[in-house]
């Protein structure tokens, strides 16, 4: 028995010396580069606890709560294999081993130098130098993990030379080739991030580099285009990979160029906006380009042993360097000219899938100028009004600060149009790209016009020239606005004229067919459009006639099933089923219609803004059907609301005194003490970076129960039955506050909420209006303050909401207040819906911000989702603050609850 066990232990010996004796040197270097990834993962670790630190240091003072979380001990693993390794020559090994042990100690005292951190911190010694010790630490690791990103990417440099030798290159090898020109995206990567850090200061200005990003959007897609083209020889699984890391570096691309549209005028005055991308960038390159680098090598190695790839370390700073010399690129003003002819002549061939994509690129970016622009018209409408109560006011009371925080020149939108312009016969490029540069400069110069009111009115100049600049800048903005919407016009036309050039490949393919049917529905509908317009201006004596559309719609119901024969109906809950689009233009062109014969022109603002979403609704309809056929069916574009903004002539505005009704002295028998009836405020928002109200909005503070004041509202009694109606009680200003986040991708979680949403928007009014907020990482505005009438629009929003990310409730919670407070009704249902599934942790300065705003009549009322009920103490104390309730969502609550909350408020 010993004879044998014996015998087997001498066998796997044997058979493991056999395994290091056979271990090439390709298997040998990849442990030093596990042994690298490991390093940067321990480093970052440390590095990631040390700058949450830093940011509580800055608020220690305010919120007395201070603590570093302490780090684990070092992985030795991945070090000591990396030096047992018997591949290489007697020298290569001294050589790689000396660097192996070099950066183990340096890895070491980077550690060292965090734990004396987490002592510091235990031992509270910053009550006695008040965090001089700390920040004397905190240099002295930031010092050290640039010597370790240098000192790592020199060894993976020594790493390579060494491979290159056993490992020559050779271009006919698709293993090889492949793996260079992964290679070289992950470089490319590499030298945009190392010209960026992480800045520990935000406060301080910007000085992102967008011209660089810009600048690396194009090289990756010129990398993109070319990327892939080993594949066919590959063997699966290697080959899989390669669709994997072309979709990492598309998604890196997305994410470069909503970076460049986001770095506006508000994001450059804080580093907030380059930490946020640069910590998205490495996480995107580390996690997800680069792993997909690593499933290529890893999966090659039956049929070749390639070289890994080592992680990224971020670089942090404490303050953000600022350029030597200031800024001299003023934005000139736009000049208006005809744009270049354009000669059309008939192509020979059908246009390729890359000319296609490259039209519909001018499409995209007029859309999202339009949307940008539309944000504008609003944000001036606003300040126009404020501007005209400031001259008509006797006592001369300040006006707000005008802030845009919101407006984003698409400045990737039109990089897009310069990378795809090969694409576009060259006898073409010179006039539609001139003509989508006319529009840049337009959205340019509305951005600086909008900068200078931000300085206008911080400084209060409007004091000093009684508001002529201010009325030389709102002219140019109405010269601007209807200059763009005619130079769009223009485009659109050109690009389409193009389009319609090009012979289609299949003339009788059923979404050929269904396109050029849908389009002259949408043309038609866009004759109307424009016929109410010109109606409501009084630049025509009356309405459009609708029989031509009202027969064309019909139409395309009668031909459906030929129109789309071939097709599959995948239903209407399937975003890919192209009946949906078909029949839905069809049926709401018929309701335009109708609109058009219902028109009043007592209120032409009011009226154009329906037709606007109604209209914009239907483009959606068909560019989505595009989108399904891929090639052939050219997008729309959608039509500004030229109503929006108008000038006002200046005159002076007589405030009109506001009626206050006197307290209700209440008799003896009364029950309920009655309180005096409204107030003023500010909005309780003080961030002036996010803050965009305009005016001092009126909030109701105290409700009587008896009164004869029309404008007040009493709360409604405990109401035992829900009513499916809105009729008899108050109008909402409801704030939907959603997570998104991946945990609420559940049965019981996100289609239980969209069905509690839509079960409102069947009984929502025009005087309703409804907001989403979504948080999944970052908070964001999903659908600004909607009236009930667009609840189509409010639908499809609810349709889009897909789970994803990570949960900011905080952030989600700040800015939900935001909404509701400036977009807040008088006497109205106030009120934010928080609907989650699970809890998270809430600061004071959220507690702090809820128990204030529902003391000035803005509630917070919270929904929760899942299998079983949520015991979130948290949350419940959130509910309690908001004065609101605490429900937990089921499938037999869900198409009634909302509708409860909506009936907060009933008219007396």
């Amino acid at each position: 028995m010993h004879t044998s066990l014996f015998l087997l232990l001498c066998f796997f010996a044997y058979f493991a010396t056999g395994q290091a004796m056979h271990e090439t040197p390709q298997q040998a270097l990849n442990q030093y580069v596990a042994f690298l990834n490991q390093s940067v993962n321990e480093v970052s670790d440390r590095q990631q606890r040390i700058q949450a630190y830093y940011a509580d240091m800055g608020v220690h003072q305010l919120q007395h709560r201070l603590r570093l979380s302490p780090s684990g001990t070092l992985e030795e693993y991945y070090y000591k294999k990396a030096l047992t390794s018997e591949a290489f020559t007697d020298v290569e090994k001294q050589r790689l081993n000396a660097s192996t042990q070099a950066l183990w100690q340096l890895v070491n005292k980077i550690d060292q130098t965090a734990k004396a951190l987490e002592t510091y911190d235990r031992l509270k010694d910053y009550e006695r130098d008040n965090f001089k010790k700390a920040t004397e630490l905190i240099t002295e690791f930031q010092t050290l993990t640039t010597q370790f990103s240098n000192d790592k990417d020199n060894f993976y440099k020594q790493i390579q030379r060494i491979y290159r030798r056993y490992q020559p290159y050779r271009a006919t090898d698709a293993y090889l080739y492949t793996e260079k020109e992964m290679e070289k995206v992950l470089v490319s990567q590499q030298q945009l991030l190392d010209t960026l850090a992480y800045y520990l200061t935000e406060k301080a200005p910007s000085n992102w580099p967008v011209k660089l990003v810009q600048q690396s959007i194009v090289t990756d897609e010129k990398l993109l285009n070319e990327f892939g083209k080993g594949k066919s020889v590959i063997q699966y699984p290697a080959s899989s990979m390669l669709d994997s890391f072309k979709g990492g570096l598309q998604t890196i691309q997305a994410l470069k160029k909503r970076a460049v549209d986001d770095y506006n005028f508000a994001a450059q005055q804080t580093s907030r906006h380059n930490n946020e991308f640069y910590r998205s960038f490495i996480n995107q390159y580390n996690n997800d380009l680069l792993s997909w680098y690593q499933g290529f090598v890893r999966n090659s190695t039956p049929t070749k042993q390639l070289l890994d790839y080592p992680r990224y370390i971020r670089a942090f700073a404490f303050d953000v360097p600022q350029p030597a010399s200031p800024k001299t690129d003023a934005t000139a003003s736009f000049q208006d000219s005809a744009p270049i002819a354009l000669s059309i002549k008939p192509a020979a061939a059908p246009a390729s899938p890359a000319t296609f994509e490259a039209l519909n690129a001018y499409i995209d970016f007029i859309n999202e100028s339009l949307r940008q622009m539309n944000q504008m018209q609003l944000l001036i409408r606003d300040y126009q009004s404020s501007a005209d109560y400031y001259r008509g006011s006797p006592s001369r009371r300040n006006m707000s600060i005008y802030s845009h925080a919101d407006y984003k020149v698409p400045l990737s939108e039109h990089q897009l149009l310069v990378i795809n312009t090969p694409q576009i016969p060259q006898s073409y490029r010179a006039s539609i790209n001139g003509q989508a540069d006319a529009l840049l400069s337009i959205l340019k110069e509305m951005d600086a016009l909008s900068i200078e009111l931000i300085n206008y009115t911080s400084t209060k100049q409007y004091e000093q020239d009684n508001l002529k600049r201010s009325d030389a800048i709102l002219d140019r903005y109405a010269y601007l606005f209807d200059t763009f919407d005619r130079r769009k016009e223009q485009l659109y036309q050109d690009v389409r004229r193009i389009h319609e050039s090009y012979p289609l490949k299949k003339p009788i393919s059923s979404y050929d067919v269904s396109g050029q049917a849908m389009l002259k529905l949408i043309d038609l509908n866009k004759e109307a459009l424009f016929g109410v317009r010109a109606y409501l201006k009084g630049e025509a004596p009356q309405l459009p006639a609708t029989d031509i559309l009202q027969a064309e719609a019909r139409t395309l119901i009668a031909n459906e099933f030929q129109n789309l024969k071939g097709l599959k109906r995948l239903g209407r809950n399937n975003g890919g089923c192209p009946y949906t689009p078909y029949e839905d233009l069809a049926e709401n062109s018929i309701k335009m219609a109708e609109k058009v014969q219902k028109v009043a022109a007592k209120s032409p603002d009011r009226e154009y803004e329906s037709f606007y979403y109604f209209y914009n609704q239907l483009a959606y309809l068909y560019n989505q059907f595009s989108d399904l056929a891929k090639v052939g069916v050219l997008k729309t574009i959608n039509e500004p609301n030229v109503l929006a903004f108008r000038r006002s002539t200046p005159t002076i505005i007589q405030p009109v005194a506001e009626k206050v009704p006197k307290p209700i002295t209440p008799s003896v028998q009364e029950a309920k003490p009655v309180a005096q009836s409204t107030t003023a405020r500010q909005s309780p928002v003080s961030n002036p970076t996010l803050a965009t109200s305009t005016t001092t909005i009126k909030h109701d503070t105290v409700y009587v129960n008896q009164t004869k004041v029309d404008t007040v509202f009493i709360d409604r009694p405990g109401q035992t039955v829900v009513v499916n109606s809105l009729a008899g009680f108050a109008a909402n200003n409801m704030v939907l506050l959603l997570d998104v986040s991946g945990s609420m991708d559940s049965p019981y979680k996100l289609p239980l909420l969209k069905t509690a949403i839509k079960s409102l928007l069947r009984i929502i009014r025009p005087e309703d209006q409804l907001s989403i907020v979504v948080y999944s990482g970052k908070a964001k505005i999903a659908l600004k303050p909607t009236s009930g009438t667009n609840a189509n629009e409010i639908a499809r929003i609810i349709d889009q909401l897909q789970s994803d990310g990570d949960t900011d409730g905080n952030g989600g919670i700040r800015l939900a207040y935001k909404v509701a407070d400036k977009n807040y009704i008088r006497a109205g249902n106030n009120r934010i819906i928080l609907a989650t599934d699970g809890e998270f942790p809430v600061s004071d300065e959220v507690y702090q911000l809820v128990n204030e705003s529902s003391n000035q009549d803005i509630h917070l009322t919270i929904f929760t989702f899942g299998r079983n009920e949520i015991n979130g103490q948290n949350l419940k104390k959130l509910a309690q603050m908001g004065k609101g309730s605490y429900t937990h969502i089921t499938r037999e609550n869900a198409n009634l609850q909302l509708i409860l909350e909506a009936q907060a408020k009933k008219v007396p």
